[in-house]
């Protein structure tokens, strides 16, 4: 139980925008409630005037919240994505890392936020923030864009020996931002990838990101990625097609380069293909592992015990409405691990009368599907130059 005397530290990673808060103001403090907004609010502040304090003795006078309460209110702030929390017990010390508020189209397109709030609020509120936080833009369907690209300049200016120095102080796949960790060679990938397949100007964290995720989502490796990559390429721009490459990576025969000593870390897809046996998996159950992921903001490891749970208890089913209705509560439970996912679900069966299997090990029937295939379908990076150098001439 939290205690006056414990020791804080409080860390900020984004400060808010003005849009930021007012969705706040607007979307979250309904739902959270006047108590966490305070403690929010005042840790903010804190954080951003960088005050100097040693233990939470503050908090109360500042909040007008016991302790109790402030503790309360910070698991609330913790199951909206507000703040994380961690603690070191041999110097009884919290770090209390805060996180902005997703902006208002955002949280109202959130597969459980957005349903919270319509379901507190009403139709008519959540259509009246939904047209107040609405993105515009202007209409650019009749227009063909003509920007520059940054390619064209990195031609004049780039060199071979520029390039091999890039690759070495490359950021590795631990520090390319976002919450999702990576299973994927980005070095071995970038340095075996062609820049006429991947222009140097496009190896960007934002595109490198999204390879990243979806080699990790899918089970892809280097030689079907540079494929992937090198088709989802839009020859007129020498830009990456985001959508094409999701949608190149949600039909692509799932692969897989190395081995796991837990069926867990699989890339979700991949588990769920050994769970049928070595069957493709169907385009909807795919985009039902993306939902998990980049919706709900699960973990694949979490994504694949959570999967495992819903086929055992609903005889081989995955109705989409039921998954998220067991995704919301072990969002709102914090299992972030498979870990903890599965001590979960031990807890709740051994209630119930059940039983969970304690063996960890990778089946052989993993290992066994896990050997390579007799033929890779290989990406001509010929045939591509041409018809690249065909798309410059016309």
């Amino acid at each position: 139980m939290l205690k006056t005397e414990d020791k804080l530290k409080i860390e900020m990673l984004h400060t808010m925008a003005p849009s930021q808060l007012a969705s706040f103001q607007m979307l979250y403090q309904p739902l959270i409630g006047k108590d966490a907004a305070c403690l929010y609010e005042v840790l903010s502040s804190m954080a951003v005037m960088n005050a100097k304090i040693k233990n939470h003795r503050i908090l109360p006078e500042l909040t007008g919240l016991s302790i109790e309460r402030i503790e309360k209110s910070r698991h609330v702030l913790e199951q909206y994505l507000l703040m994380k929390t961690y603690y070191q017990g041999m110097s009884n010390t919290y770090i209390y890392q805060l996180f902005a508020p997703k902006e208002g189209d955002d949280f109202l397109r959130h597969e459980v936020f957005g349903r919270l709030y319509m379901s507190k609020m009403g139709k008519q509120v959540y259509e009246f923030n939904k047209l107040t936080f609405s993105r515009s833009s202007l209409n650019k369907e009749q227009y063909e864009e003509i920007t520059i690209p940054i390619e064209n300049v990195l031609k004049e200016n780039w060199e071979e020996r520029q390039e091999e120095q890039f690759l070495k102080l490359r950021p590795d796949s631990t520090s390319i931002s976002g919450d999702m960790p990576l299973h994927f060679n980005f070095d071995r990938f970038l340095q075996e990838t062609s820049a006429i397949v991947f222009p140097a100007g496009e190896r960007n964290e934002k595109n490198l990101r999204l390879i990243g995720e979806l080699a990790t989502i899918y089970g892809i490796g280097i030689q079907e990625m540079k494929k992937l990559v090198g088709q989802s390429m839009d020859l007129k721009t020498n830009r990456l097609n985001h959508d094409k490459l999701k949608a190149k990576a949600r039909s692509s025969r799932t692969e897989y380069e190395g081995s796991m000593q837990t069926p867990y870390l699989l890339p979700p897809v991949r588990f769920l293909q050994q769970k049928q046996h070595g069957i493709e998996v169907t385009k909807s159950d795919k985009q039902l592992v993306e939902t998990l992921i980049y919706q709900y903001k699960m973990k694949p490891d979490v994504v694949n015990v959570l999967l495992e749970y819903v086929l055992r208890k609903t005889d081989q089913r995955l109705s989409k409405a039921y998954v998220e209705k067991i995704a919301g509560v072990w969002i709102r439970l914090q299992l972030d691990t498979y870990e903890k996912a599965l001590q979960y679900i031990e807890k709740e069966e051994q209630k119930a009368g059940g039983y969970v299997s304690k063996n960890k090990k990778l089946p052989d029937w993993v290992i066994e599907d896990e050997k390579p295939s007799a033929k890779e379908e290989v990406f001509d990076e010929e045939e591509y130059r041409k018809e690249l150098e065909k798309m410059r001439k016309s």
